[in-house]
């Protein structure tokens, strides 16, 4: 059994904590495996809020935090006239 939250505990401080915090695909804190969202079909992962996964190299649960952000640009117009 690996040890739990072994990866982000050994990431040491808040700097080194950054690598498991707003990455494109969740990293295992247990193994510190990159998770990919569309490998494993974890589809909901993209709706805000927190959602529990299993991780598909050690088999450990972890906890993914959702954050959702939307922007709209109008800066680059065209004049069809």
């Amino acid at each position: 059994m690996t040890d739990r939250f072994a990866a982000l505990r050994n990431a040491g401080d808040a700097l080194g904590r950054l690598e498991f915090f707003a990455n494109d695909n969740p990293k295992c804190p247990h193994c510190g495996c990159e998770c990919s969202v569309s490998h494993n079909e974890w589809w909901n992962l993209y709706e805000e809020g927190e959602h529990e996964v299993t991780c598909p190299s050690c088999d450990q649960d972890f906890t993914v935090s959702t954050r959702v952000s939307y922007s709209f640009s109008t800066d680059n117009q065209e004049d069809h006239q």
